[in-house]
């Protein structure tokens, strides 16, 4: 793995050189972190905090058009998007860029998803190590790093003397070519000082969850009273769903009038209450109570069975975020404690 150094005052200059791609990184709107296609580079923010809003929508939008048709005299014509831009996401956290790999395999198991392929194979991902680990991250639980680079194409660290620029895949290689002039190679003293920032943000993570057996434990949990009484709180916003790099649910919408019209992919929630109602109007899982414990066991049973993973990255999202205070961690210790594991 190749390391260099980027001096700080160099980094718009790093981005300038990246060519003519489509930028997408965080910038400030209305006082919050956004991760937004930049036109303005000086606009462009890394010592910024951690964000709240999911970088998932670069490889899956929160609402695309799948095609376009229209009748015309000689039958219907069905329209499709184009490729994808070229795209670099630059100042990612590790975590947010382990999420593709986790979202990988579902948009390619059995078949390939070409809305989501198209835009993943022309996608270099550029992360920021995590400095600051917020107080509900517990990455380290989920065999992560804020550090990490699974995923990653190149990851920049702070350092005394700017960023430490670790060269992870040839993809990223060939992305930051064009800033050669720019970059110097790492001496033992810079890949120290990468050290030292390592260990230091990772002992800044307090949060923790035991997650041994739990794809065992939660299926045996199915029937506890714990469900009702932690269900009983959520009142099935979505916040959880829509702001987590992992989660998934789509629905798909046609739109138009007999003549045109257009179909369309939309983020869905399992914690919407429509979300399994079924045409005969029966739903199995009517209570919101039922679809928090269907959460849990797809992210932390179901996939890991299906997949082979959990589909969790630590971030702690939903727990920050949730306006009724659930907590994943402290869900899944009781399910543990009850269940005497």
């Amino acid at each position: 793995m190749e390391t260099l150094v980027l001096h700080k005052d160099k980094l718009k200059d790093f981005l300038k050189a990246l060519g003519d791609v489509r930028l997408v990184a965080p910038v400030t709107v209305a006082g919050k972190t956004q991760f937004c296609e930049v036109a303005d580079i000086d606009a462009v923010e890394l010592d910024l905090n951690n964000y709240t809003a999911t970088t998932k929508k670069v490889m899956f939008p929160q609402t695309e058009t799948m095609f376009a048709f229209r009748s015309t005299p000689d039958g219907v014509k069905v329209e499709e998007g184009g490729p994808a831009p070229k795209t670099v996401v630059f100042g990612i956290r590790p975590c947010d860029a382990r999420s593709f790999v986790t979202l990988d395999p579902l948009f390619t198991k059995d078949f390939n998803d070409p809305y989501y392929m198209k835009r993943r194979a022309a996608t270099v991902l550029i992360g920021h190590a995590c400095a600051e680990p917020t107080n509900r991250c517990f990455c380290p639980s989920v065999s992560g790093s804020p550090a990490g680079t699974e995923g990653l194409d190149v990851l920049l660290t702070d350092i005394d003397d700017g960023f430490h620029v670790q060269v992870v895949t040839d993809r990223g290689k060939e992305a930051i070519s064009g800033a050669k002039s720019l970059l110097t190679k790492a001496t033992e003293a810079h890949n120290k000082q990468k050290q030292a920032a390592d260990k230091a943000s990772a002992a800044k993570i307090k949060r923790s969850v035991n997650l041994k057996k739990m794809h065992e434990i939660l299926p045996k949990a199915f029937g506890l009273p714990e469900w009702k009484e932690t269900g009983s709180k959520c009142i099935g916003c979505g916040i959880c769903t829509y702001n987590c790099p992992t989660c998934h649910c789509f629905d798909i919408q046609d739109e138009g009038t007999p003549y045109q019209g257009r179909r369309l992919r939309t983020w869905d929630a399992c914690m919407f209450s429509e979300f399994t109602m079924h045409a005969s109007g029966e739903n199995p899982r009517h209570d919101r109570s039922e679809r928090l414990r269907n959460r849990m066991l797809h992210k932390f049973s179901y996939y890991p069975r299906n997949l082979g993973f959990i589909s969790c990255v630590g971030c702690g999202r939903c727990i920050e975020l949730c306006p009724v205070n659930e907590d994943l961690i402290q869900i899944l210790n009781t399910v543990r404690e009850v269940c005497n594991e």
